[in-house]
């Protein structure tokens, strides 16, 4: 019984951690790394103010990102900048907020705050969709999940993936030239800043991890025991953390697939500059 606890606790804690905590640092860091290329080609084929003129919807979103987490979690917001049209430091908005660094809560906010722009912006970019598309979304098959080993866990989320991303794909292919056309240029026009993570944004979210694995933690123990006396809850648990690395698998790919059109449409643009 003891054994099977311990064990139950390790692999809960080993799953939360990779599903609520490494996937999202992941997505985070891959963001930041391609939009930033994509940023300075933007800056080097048209100006630095293009990013204004071009990117200005994202910044805004990307701003409002952040500043809504921060009030989700506690965050007294000290100054909002949504455009900043005079950056000293390079910076085309900003969001300063102050809290109590006692408090778990609000260090925990840290974390989501300096992702919030991944947030805020598939969220826009999920309502064009809806808005423009109207995908019809395939339910998933939840109850065919018996066990959380490796080999389920990788099957699994790419089941999930293809299926929801086939959804996207045959929405938008349905949706007829003149939806398409606006929802490509407003994804590109957005995703050409909204995804771009800066350096301060990911340092913001390291320093919410130590309550963050903290939380993990006490979930993985009170669920271990759970999981130990009941069946019906380990696989709940189970499927429930399936479920949620597939989303965040799937905001990846979105954030890729953004990016890419935002790149094509630059690269379209600096071409007819180049022609004529």
């Amino acid at each position: 019984m003891l054994v099977n606890l311990v064990i139950n606790i390790f692999y809960l804690f080993s799953f939360l951690a990779i599903v609520l905590i490494g996937l999202p640092l992941l997505d985070g860091l891959i963001s930041y790394t391609l939009a930033k290329n994509l940023k300075g080609y933007m800056v080097n084929n048209f100006s630095f103010k293009s990013q204004y003129w071009l990117g200005g919807l994202g910044v805004i979103i990307h701003e409002l990102g952040h500043a809504a987490f921060a009030v989700i979690f506690g965050h007294k917001i000290t100054q909002i900048k949504l455009l900043n049209f005079h950056p000293e430091d390079g910076s085309l908005g900003s969001v300063g907020s102050m809290y109590n660094r006692k408090s778990r809560y609000q260090t925990l906010g840290s974390f989501f705050i300096g992702l919030g722009p991944l947030f805020s912006g598939l969220l826009v970019c999920w309502l064009l969709l809806e808005f423009l598309c109207h995908p019809i979304y395939t339910a998933i098959p939840l109850d065919e999940v018996k066990q959380l080993g490796p080999t389920n866990f990788i099957n699994f989320i790419m089941q999930i993936t293809t299926t929801w991303l086939g959804n996207f794909t045959t929405a938008f292919l349905n949706a007829g030239i003149v939806n398409q056309l606006i929802l490509i240029i407003l994804i590109g026009m957005i995703s050409s800043t909204v995804f771009s993570l800066s350096s301060e944004d990911l340092h913001s979210s390291y320093t919410g991890l130590p309550s963050f694995f903290m939380v993990i933690a006490v979930l993985s123990v009170i669920g271990g025991i759970l999981e130990t006396v009941s069946l019906s809850f380990h696989l709940t648990i189970d499927r429930l953390l399936l479920l949620i690395a597939a989303l965040w698998l799937i905001l990846l790919l979105l954030i890729f697939i953004c990016l890419l059109i935002s790149l094509v449409e630059m690269w379209l643009g600096s071409l007819i500059l180049r022609i004529r």
